[in-house]
C-alpha cells in the first residue's frame, strides 16, 4: 500500500539516501512500486535503474513485473535476488528487437489522461450551500460513548487464521494507517462485521485511542470495537472520529483502552437548542468540508491533465 511508503523520515546520517526515478521490488512481498522521489529502504528491497526508466516507462513496466513475481511465494520458492536475476518479462520490441521504450512511453502518456478523466467523473462534487457553516459560535456538550453507541468487540483470531486475497475484504487490527486495514482477506460468515460503524482500536503502541469510520464490512482483530448507531453514515461518523481522536493521548503500554474505559470516555458534540447531538448540522459540515477538499483535488489533477498551474487556496 501508499506505493511501499512505510513512514517518513528526516536525514539520516548513518544510511545512504536511495535517489528516485526508479523501480522497488519487495522481494519478501512480491510488490513493486514506481518510486518519484528520493527514499531510504532496507536490505529486502531491490530497486531497478534503467536510462531510459521515467514516470510512464515505469509504470508500463509495474504490472509486467508483477506478474513475473506472483510465481513466488513464502515458502521455498521465495523471490530471492538470483532468481529475480534471471527472471524474464515480455516487453513491446522494435524491429531490432530490442525493448520499445518510446512505443511504452508513448502508451502510457496516451493512456493517462482517459484514466485522469474517468477518476474525475467519478468525484462526488456537491451543491455549495448557500450558508457557509464554521464552527464559531457552535454550543457544545459532552456525551459518553457508551450512550451514544452500541459496542461490539473484533471477532478475528489473527492474520494466521485467515487467508489473504487481493480482492477481499478489508481485514482491521491495531493501525491508524489505511483507515484501520492491515489487509484484505478471504470473507468469512461468521467472522464479519457490518460496515458503516465507527471503530475503536483499544490496544497497539501508537494506535491505541485511534478512531476510523467505516463504510464496508470488515473483519476485525479482538483489539478493535465497532460503535454502532442509528444517527451513522460516512459525515456524522468522520466529524465524531476527529474529535473522539483527541483522548489517544491519554493511553498507554500500562493504561489500555479496555471495554469500560471505552464506555465511559467523554467525547464534545455540537448540539441543538434541547442539548442534544445535532447530527443534521455535522452532516452539512462535513459535506461542506469534503465539496472544499474534492475541489482542490480536481484542480489539481485537472493541472496535470491540461498542464496548467491549479489554483491557489488558503487553508
Amino acid at each position: 500500500m501508499n506505493n511501499g511508503v512505510n513512514m517518513f523520515v528526516s536525514k539520516q546520517e548513518r544510511y545512504n539516501l536511495n535517489s528516485g526515478n526508479c523501480i522497488s521490488i519487495g522481494l519478501d512481498t512480491q510488490t513493486v512500486f514506481y518510486q518519484p522521489a528520493d527514499f531510504y529502504t532496507g536490505q529486502n528491497i531491490q530497486i531497478l535503474r534503467h536510462e531510459r526508466l521515467n514516470e510512464y516507462t515505469g509504470k508500463f513496466l509495474l504490472p509486467l513485473l508483477e506478474r513475473t513475481l506472483s510465481i513466488y511465494s513464502w515458502g521455498g520458492n521465495g523471490a530471492t535476488l538470483t532468481r529475480l536475476r534471471r527472471s524474464k518479462i515480455f516487453l513491446p520490441a522494435d524491429d531490432s528487437g530490442r525493448p520499445d521504450w518510446n512505443f511504452m512511453e508513448d502508451c502510457m502518456r496516451k493512456c493517462e489522461p482517459a484514466m485522469i478523466r474517468l477518476y474525475i467523473s467519478r468525484l462526488k462534487v456537491y451543491e455549495q450551500d448557500t450558508e457557509i457553516l464554521t464552527l464559531d459560535g457552535v454550543r457544545w456538550g459532552k456525551f459518553r460513548i457508551g450512550d451514544l453507541f452500541r459496542l461490539e468487540p473484533g471477532k478475528g483470531r489473527g492474520a494466521n487464521h485467515l487467508e489473504s486475497v487481493s480482492d477481499g475484504i478489508s481485514y482491521l487490527g491495531a493501525t491508524n494507517r489505511n483507515n484501520g486495514v492491515l489487509d484484505f482477506v478471504k470473507p468469512e460468515e461468521n467472522l464479519t462485521q457490518k460496515g458503516n460503524c465507527i471503530v475503536f482500536i483499544r490496544n497497539g503502541e501508537g494506535a491505541m485511542g485511534y478512531s476510523v469510520y467505516k463504510a464496508e464490512d470488515f473483519i476485525a482483530t479482538s483489539d478493535i470495537t465497532a460503535g454502532y448507531a442509528p444517527f451513522l453514515n460516512r459525515y456524522t461518523g468522520t466529524f465524531i472520529t476527529t474529535v473522539a481522536d483527541k483522548v489517544r493521548g491519554r493511553y498507554s503500554y500500562n493504561y489500555k483502552r479496555s471495554d469500560t474505559r471505552l464506555k465511559n470516555e467523554m467525547i464534545q458534540l455540537p448540539v441543538d437548542d434541547s442539548g442534544n447531538p445535532d447530527w443534521a448540522f455535522m452532516e452539512r459540515y462535513m459535506q461542506q468540508e469534503e465539496q472544499s477538499l474534492t475541489g482542490e483535488y480536481t484542480d489539481s489533477i485537472q493541472s496535470k491533465l491540461h498542464n496548467t498551474p491549479p489554483r491557489n487556496y488558503l487553508v
